[in-house]
Protein backbone atom coordinates (compact mmCIF):
# COMPACT_ATOMS: atom_id res chain seq x y z
CA UNK A 1 0.00 0.00 0.00
CA UNK A 2 1.40 3.33 -0.96
CA UNK A 3 3.05 6.40 1.35
CA UNK A 4 2.81 9.47 -0.71
CA UNK A 5 5.49 12.72 -0.80
CA UNK A 6 4.67 15.27 2.34
CA UNK A 7 4.07 19.28 1.60
CA UNK A 8 7.40 20.12 3.29
CA UNK A 9 9.58 16.89 1.34
CA UNK A 10 8.32 18.86 -2.09
CA UNK A 11 8.87 21.89 -0.76
CA UNK A 12 12.59 20.49 -0.13
CA UNK A 13 12.90 19.79 -3.48
CA UNK A 14 12.41 23.87 -4.82
CA UNK A 15 15.87 24.84 -2.94
CA UNK A 16 17.21 21.78 -4.34
CA UNK A 17 16.08 22.29 -7.63
CA UNK A 18 17.02 26.37 -7.34
CA UNK A 19 20.66 25.05 -6.26
CA UNK A 20 20.53 23.09 -9.78
CA UNK A 21 18.68 20.52 -10.92
CA UNK A 22 18.73 20.72 -14.77
CA UNK A 23 18.98 23.05 -17.21
CA UNK A 24 15.86 23.15 -19.02
CA UNK A 25 12.04 23.65 -17.69
CA UNK A 26 8.61 23.17 -19.30
CA UNK A 27 6.31 25.82 -19.68
CA UNK A 28 2.52 25.07 -17.78
CA UNK A 29 1.29 24.43 -21.79
CA UNK A 30 3.63 22.13 -22.14
CA UNK A 31 3.85 20.27 -19.30
CA UNK A 32 0.16 19.72 -19.48
CA UNK A 33 0.02 18.48 -23.41
CA UNK A 34 -0.79 14.63 -23.73
CA UNK A 35 1.86 12.84 -25.47
CA UNK A 36 3.96 15.80 -25.45
CA UNK A 37 6.34 13.17 -24.80
CA UNK A 38 5.99 10.56 -27.44
CA UNK A 39 6.13 13.67 -30.22
CA UNK A 40 9.05 15.08 -28.78
CA UNK A 41 11.82 11.91 -28.52
CA UNK A 42 13.77 13.16 -31.30
CA UNK A 43 14.81 16.34 -28.43
CA UNK A 44 15.94 13.70 -26.65
CA UNK A 45 19.50 13.04 -28.15
CA UNK A 46 21.29 12.40 -24.77
CA UNK A 47 20.66 10.61 -21.21
CA UNK A 48 21.00 13.71 -19.84
CA UNK A 49 18.09 15.64 -21.86
CA UNK A 50 15.38 12.30 -21.35
CA UNK A 51 16.63 12.99 -16.89
CA UNK A 52 15.89 16.83 -17.44
CA UNK A 53 12.92 16.35 -18.94
CA UNK A 54 11.90 13.53 -16.82
CA UNK A 55 12.59 15.26 -13.72
CA UNK A 56 10.86 18.31 -14.70
CA UNK A 57 7.79 16.54 -15.10
CA UNK A 58 8.32 14.36 -11.68
CA UNK A 59 8.55 17.36 -9.98
CA UNK A 60 6.17 19.54 -11.72
CA UNK A 61 3.65 16.97 -11.04
CA UNK A 62 4.74 17.30 -7.03
CA UNK A 63 4.07 20.54 -7.23
CA UNK A 64 1.01 20.60 -8.89
CA UNK A 65 -0.32 17.61 -6.36
CA UNK A 66 0.64 19.86 -3.17
CA UNK A 67 -0.92 23.14 -4.39
CA UNK A 68 2.52 24.94 -4.82
CA UNK A 69 1.67 27.63 -7.35
CA UNK A 70 5.29 28.47 -9.66
CA UNK A 71 5.82 30.81 -11.62
CA UNK A 72 7.98 28.58 -14.24
CA UNK A 73 9.52 31.42 -16.55
CA UNK A 74 11.16 32.96 -13.11
CA UNK A 75 11.94 29.16 -12.16
CA UNK A 76 13.81 28.27 -15.48
CA UNK A 77 15.34 32.46 -15.86
CA UNK A 78 17.05 30.97 -12.02
CA UNK A 79 17.96 27.84 -13.17
CA UNK A 80 19.97 28.99 -16.30
CA UNK A 81 21.33 31.51 -14.43
CA UNK A 82 22.83 29.14 -11.94
CA UNK A 83 23.65 26.90 -14.34
CA UNK A 84 25.62 29.62 -16.63
CA UNK A 85 27.03 31.00 -13.60
CA UNK A 86 25.82 34.55 -14.32
CA UNK A 87 24.89 37.07 -11.48
CA UNK A 88 21.60 36.19 -9.75
CA UNK A 89 18.66 38.92 -8.68
CA UNK A 90 18.91 37.40 -4.79
CA UNK A 91 21.58 37.07 -2.37
CA UNK A 92 22.03 33.49 -0.68
CA UNK A 93 20.53 34.81 2.48
CA UNK A 94 17.00 36.33 0.50
CA UNK A 95 16.72 33.20 -1.37
CA UNK A 96 17.28 31.01 2.28
CA UNK A 97 14.74 33.80 4.10
CA UNK A 98 12.40 33.55 0.24
CA UNK A 99 12.39 29.49 1.02
CA UNK A 100 11.25 29.91 4.92
CA UNK A 101 8.79 32.12 4.62
CA UNK A 102 7.23 30.24 1.52
CA UNK A 103 7.60 26.79 3.47
CA UNK A 104 6.00 28.28 6.60
CA UNK A 105 3.01 30.30 4.62
CA UNK A 106 2.57 27.50 2.74
CA UNK A 107 2.18 24.93 5.30
CA UNK A 108 0.00 27.18 7.37
CA UNK A 109 -2.81 26.95 4.65
CA UNK A 110 -2.19 23.00 3.87
CA UNK A 111 -2.63 22.84 7.54
CA UNK A 112 -5.95 25.18 7.37
CA UNK A 113 -7.36 23.23 4.29
CA UNK A 114 -6.09 20.08 6.55
CA UNK A 115 -8.77 21.08 9.14
CA UNK A 116 -12.07 21.65 7.59
CA UNK A 117 -11.97 18.49 4.91
CA UNK A 118 -10.69 16.17 8.68
CA UNK A 119 -14.15 17.54 10.11
CA UNK A 120 -16.01 16.93 6.45
CA UNK A 121 -14.23 13.31 6.45
CA UNK A 122 -15.58 12.60 9.90
CA UNK A 123 -18.96 13.76 9.82
CA UNK A 124 -19.29 12.09 6.69
CA UNK A 125 -17.55 8.74 7.47
CA UNK A 126 -19.81 8.59 10.60
CA UNK A 127 -22.70 8.28 8.84
CA UNK A 128 -21.46 6.19 5.99
CA UNK A 129 -20.70 3.70 8.69
CA UNK A 130 -23.60 3.73 10.80
CA UNK A 131 -25.44 3.29 7.24
CA UNK A 132 -23.63 0.67 6.07
CA UNK A 133 -23.56 -1.57 9.11
CA UNK A 134 -27.34 -1.97 8.48
CA UNK A 135 -26.51 -3.30 5.39
CA UNK A 136 -27.07 -7.24 4.41
CA UNK A 137 -24.23 -9.50 5.06
CA UNK A 138 -21.85 -6.35 6.70
CA UNK A 139 -20.25 -7.98 9.87
CA UNK A 140 -19.18 -5.44 12.46
CA UNK A 141 -16.15 -5.99 14.81
CA UNK A 142 -15.39 -5.03 18.26
CA UNK A 143 -12.73 -2.63 16.83
CA UNK A 144 -15.43 -1.22 14.46
CA UNK A 145 -14.13 -2.44 11.06
CA UNK A 146 -16.95 -4.30 8.88
CA UNK A 147 -16.86 -6.37 6.23
CA UNK A 148 -18.52 -8.34 4.12
CA UNK A 149 -17.27 -11.82 2.66
CA UNK A 150 -17.93 -11.96 -1.10
CA UNK A 151 -16.10 -15.30 -1.48
CA UNK A 152 -15.49 -17.83 1.69
CA UNK A 153 -11.86 -19.33 0.19
CA UNK A 154 -10.69 -22.76 0.63
CA UNK A 155 -10.70 -22.52 4.90
CA UNK A 156 -8.51 -24.25 6.38
CA UNK A 157 -5.13 -22.40 7.87
CA UNK A 158 -5.58 -18.45 8.65
CA UNK A 159 -2.42 -16.15 8.44
CA UNK A 160 -0.53 -15.05 11.53
CA UNK A 161 1.03 -11.66 12.38
CA UNK A 162 4.28 -13.68 11.42
CA UNK A 163 2.91 -14.86 7.70
CA UNK A 164 3.53 -12.98 4.49
CA UNK A 165 0.50 -12.39 2.49
CA UNK A 166 -0.17 -12.37 -1.45
CA UNK A 167 -2.96 -10.46 -2.29
CA UNK A 168 -4.97 -8.59 -4.79
CA UNK A 169 -7.10 -5.00 -3.43
CA UNK A 170 -8.71 -2.16 -4.86
CA UNK A 171 -9.36 0.88 -2.38
CA UNK A 172 -11.79 3.57 -3.02
CA UNK A 173 -12.92 6.41 -1.08
CA UNK A 174 -16.91 6.17 0.33
CA UNK A 175 -17.14 8.64 -2.61
CA UNK A 176 -16.18 5.87 -4.86
CA UNK A 177 -13.09 7.40 -5.91
CA UNK A 178 -10.38 4.41 -6.73
CA UNK A 179 -6.98 5.60 -4.81
CA UNK A 180 -5.00 2.29 -5.29
CA UNK A 181 -5.40 -1.38 -7.10
CA UNK A 182 -3.05 -4.00 -7.90
CA UNK A 183 -5.19 -4.92 -10.54
CA UNK A 184 -4.27 -1.81 -12.50
CA UNK A 185 -1.07 -2.76 -11.96
CA UNK A 186 -1.31 -6.63 -12.94
CA UNK A 187 0.46 -7.37 -10.29
CA UNK A 188 -0.50 -8.43 -6.44
CA UNK A 189 1.12 -7.18 -3.37
CA UNK A 190 2.90 -8.82 -0.82
CA UNK A 191 3.47 -8.08 2.82
CA UNK A 192 3.74 -8.90 6.69
CA UNK A 193 0.40 -9.43 7.90
CA UNK A 194 1.45 -7.08 10.39
CA UNK A 195 2.89 -4.51 8.60
CA UNK A 196 -0.34 -3.44 7.36
CA UNK A 197 -3.25 -0.76 8.41
CA UNK A 198 -5.05 -1.99 10.81
CA UNK A 199 -7.95 -2.79 9.78
CA UNK A 200 -6.29 -4.80 7.40
CA UNK A 201 -4.32 -6.91 9.72
CA UNK A 202 -7.54 -7.78 11.48
CA UNK A 203 -9.34 -8.93 8.82
CA UNK A 204 -6.67 -11.19 6.60
CA UNK A 205 -6.20 -13.48 10.05
CA UNK A 206 -9.97 -14.03 9.70
CA UNK A 207 -9.39 -15.02 5.70
CA UNK A 208 -8.09 -18.25 4.26
CA UNK A 209 -6.78 -18.95 1.03
CA UNK A 210 -9.04 -17.62 -1.60
CA UNK A 211 -11.36 -15.46 -0.16
CA UNK A 212 -12.91 -12.22 -1.44
CA UNK A 213 -13.88 -9.72 1.18
CA UNK A 214 -14.80 -6.26 1.04
CA UNK A 215 -13.52 -4.29 3.81
CA UNK A 216 -15.46 -1.06 4.81
CA UNK A 217 -12.43 0.38 7.29
CA UNK A 218 -12.82 3.16 10.06
CA UNK A 219 -10.28 6.19 9.75
CA UNK A 220 -9.14 4.96 12.99
CA UNK A 221 -7.96 1.52 11.78
CA UNK A 222 -6.30 3.00 8.80
CA UNK A 223 -4.49 6.39 7.89
CA UNK A 224 -6.29 8.38 11.06
CA UNK A 225 -6.33 12.24 11.47
CA UNK A 226 -3.25 12.66 9.08
CA UNK A 227 -4.56 10.38 6.32
CA UNK A 228 -1.90 9.77 3.37
CA UNK A 229 -1.59 12.28 0.89
CA UNK A 230 -2.68 13.29 -1.57
CA UNK A 231 -5.11 10.51 -2.41
CA UNK A 232 -6.31 9.47 1.01
CA UNK A 233 -7.94 13.02 2.83
CA UNK A 234 -7.42 12.99 7.10
CA UNK A 235 -10.30 10.76 8.72
CA UNK A 236 -11.20 8.94 5.56
CA UNK A 237 -13.02 6.21 5.99
CA UNK A 238 -12.03 3.57 2.84
CA UNK A 239 -13.08 0.71 0.97
CA UNK A 240 -11.12 -2.11 0.06
CA UNK A 241 -12.09 -5.23 -2.09
CA UNK A 242 -9.06 -7.41 -0.96
CA UNK A 243 -8.53 -11.70 -2.28
CA UNK A 244 -6.04 -12.97 -0.06
CA UNK A 245 -4.02 -15.61 -3.41
CA UNK A 246 -1.87 -16.88 -0.91
CA UNK A 247 -0.34 -17.28 3.03
CA UNK A 248 3.59 -17.51 2.90
CA UNK A 249 4.07 -19.28 6.37
CA UNK A 250 7.01 -17.85 8.46
CA UNK A 251 6.54 -20.34 11.32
Amino acid sequence: MKTYTSAVAVLALIAACMSGCGRHAQSEEEAGTEGVAAESQQDFKTLEDRFSYAYGADLAERFRAEGIELNVALMAAAMQAVFDGGDKKMSAGEIAATMEVYQEVHLKKKEAERVVVAEKNKKEGEIFLKENAKREGVVVTKSGLQYKVIATGGGGYRPTLEDDVKVHYRGRLIDGTEFDSTHSRSEPYTANAKALIEGWTEALQLMSEGARWELYVPSSLAYGEEGSPPYVGPNAVLIFDVELLEIEKKQ
